[in-house]
């Protein structure tokens, strides 16, 4: 049995450095340390160990007897004590502005525990403290670990890596939600027409969500909302989620339901993935991929609930709700990705394609989001669930379920069958029987068959000219940036890269290029002039249709079965 105690201290913050120190009571002659390799919740591999610096082991408390530290790999160390208690000393630095690693400046630190700690390998650990040194100009230590305002905590490794602490200048602001405690820390400036609103609307969500899922497993959570220009982002933890927002976005209407949604996805996390998980999410081995099939139940049942928590609260009204749906359909529908990857492959795959997107100019013509379907697959299991027992059940009985048995009764996650069996048993409705194929076939999820059981249409119209590629502008030249395959015709032969120069002999720029496109129909072929590495080419395509306009409407006259089922779905009568 191993004890921890790590120390966090100033190095040097204006270099965006902290030092840490970690003191290993153990018996065992030699020791090695690792750096996490990933985060629970983002899938990717991170390589955190490159930002570990001056690393130094000695024994406590004796002057001038120091160990050799020996890397054995990019994200391990081993030292040789002899089985003498000793002190480890690194430093870290840490300037990513994300929610998934490190960021120390002289106005806060985000401390991001898998970027920042190292823990002994093969080691039965029996209790890891940390204490925050009093150096640091911070006056206040925001965390979901146990000790609130404190600098000192006591937590096993997996709660101690899954706890962010806010070292911050700023005070939390405290409200209550079924007798569970919230704290939420703004680290920025929020509008005060904002702030006086976020917290009361907060209180509803908090509220909504643990009401449904019958209780909150804690008894305290921390909100981490860091706001700052172009920032989007969010992480959920055990006890507690980091946030990033642009505070200006939240001056309309439009971008402060944005930071609602986000708030309300990360809370809702505290139940599904951090108590509800597949099996592959836990216990967790942070040095390689943990892989699962089923992030589209961790991210896509979690994606279509922070949405309709607001549906719920009445910060969506039902109109706006179904706007969300035909933007998230309408991102499946423009790209080929759905008739090449699978739901439960967009899952696996993750490490390696979903989060190297940004980096993958191909990625919407190969690949899909876990996110988006998963939240679409959710929604239709929900109506189909609703309809089929008479809106006795809905998906809420088949999370319970799985919180009940799973997490409350094994302790433990669960496997794709046992999901559905626990589906089963809640509500007698084989949703593996429905909705299966949609799981491992690169095949669409038709919503609008169960829209249609509620009374909801879908109504597509304004036909325009569609290109099958996007561009940007470089220079004052439109410059070809992403091809849609599914559009274009696979012999018309463009590339990204390529500079877009004139239509039909018109020479094009951004400023003309809608004016002349409104020229031509659907079905008709047009000539371009482009540049290919400085070579100039002439290419023709047929122009392809898109619709302008395409919502989800409730049809006027419902059955009577459509009306009932409407009600239970979006509440009171939508008009």
């Amino acid at each position: 049995m191993s004890k921890l105690h790590f120390s966090v201290q100033e190095y040097q913050l204006t270099g965006h450095y902290l030092q840490v120190e970690l003191e290993i009571v153990s018996p065992k002659k030699e020791t090695v340390l690792s750096l996490p390799v990933w985060s629970p919740g983002s899938y990717m591999i991170r390589d955190y160990s490159r930002h570990i610096h001056r690393l130094e082991a000695f024994v406590s408390g004796k002057k001038g007897k120091n160990f050799e530290v020996q890397p054995i790999g990019l994200d391990s160390w081993s030292i040789v004590s002899g089985g003498e208690s000793f002190c480890l000393r690194y430093v870290v630095y840490g300037f990513d502005y994300s929610v998934r690693s490190n960021y120390f400046t002289t106005e806060f630190c985000l401390l991001h525990p898998p970027a920042l700690f190292l823990y002994p390998r093969d080691f039965e650990i029996s209790e890891i403290t940390l204490e925050i040194s009093n150096s640091l100009p911070f006056e206040f230590c925001h965390s979901g670990l146990n000790g609130k305002g404190k600098k000192r905590f006591s937590s096993s490794l997996d709660e101690f890596l899954d706890s962010p602490i806010l070292l911050s200048k700023r005070a939390a602001i405290s409200f209550v939600s079924e007798n569970c405690e919230h704290e939420i820390v703004l680290e920025g400036e929020l509008p005060k027409s904002v702030q006086k609103n976020l917290i009361p609307d907060l209180q509803k969500i908090t509220g909504e969500q643990i009401r449904s899922l019958e209780g909150s497993p804690n008894t305290r959570y921390l909100f981490i909302l860091i706001l700052a220009e172009g920032a989007y982002g969010g992480l959920e933890h055990l006890n507690s989620s980091v946030n990033m927002y642009d505070p200006l976005k939240t001056l309309s209407k439009d971008g402060y339901l944005k930071l609602l949604e986000l708030l309300s996805h990360e809370y809702f996390h505290l139940w599904n993935v951090k108590r509800i998980r597949p099996i592959a999410l836990g216990p967790f081995d942070y040095q390689k991929p943990n892989l699962t099939r089923e992030l589209w139940i961790a991210e896509g049942i979690t994606s279509f609930y922070d949405a309709y928590f607001l549906l719920k609260t009445k910060h969506l009204s039902p109109d706006a709700y179904l706007a969300k749906v035909m933007e998230d359909l309408q991102s499946l529908e423009k790209s080929e990705g759905e008739s090449w990857m699978t739901l439960e492959d967009s899952s696996y795959t993750a490490w390696t394609k979903f989060y190297n997107r940004p980096n993958d100019s191909n990625a919407n013509n190969t690949g899909i989001s876990y996110y988006v379907k998963g939240g679409v697959l959710a929604l239709a299991m929900d109506l189909f669930l609703i309809t089929e027992t008479a809106g006795k059940h809905s998906l809420l009985d088949v999370m319970k379920e799985l919180y009940q048995n799973f997490h409350l009764g094994k302790n433990r996650g669960f496997t794709k069958s046992e999901f559905f069996q626990a589906a089963k048993k809640s509500t007698d409705v084989d949703l593996k029987l429905e909705f299966g194929d949609y799981l491992d076939k690169p095949i669409a999820i038709p919503i609008e068959r169960y829209f249609q059981q509620i009374g909801v249409i879908r109504i597509d119209s304004s036909p325009s000219v569609e290109l099958g590629f996007g561009m940007r502008e470089e220079r004052g030249n439109l410059v070809i940036n992403k091809v849609d395959w599914k559009i274009l015709d696979p012999s018309v032969d463009l590339s990204l890269g390529d500079e877009w120069i004139a239509l039909n002999g018109m020479r094009i720029h951004s400023g003309n290029r809608k004016d002349l496109l409104k020229q031509y129909r659907t079905g008709e072929k047009i000539e371009l002039l482009i540049s290919r590495k400085g070579k100039i080419l002439k290419r023709k395509l047929k122009l392809s249709k898109r619709f302008q306009t395409s919502q989800f409407k409730f049809e006027e006259h419902p059955s009577e079965d459509q009306k009932k089922f409407r009600d239970l779905f979006f509440g009171p009568s939508p008009k």
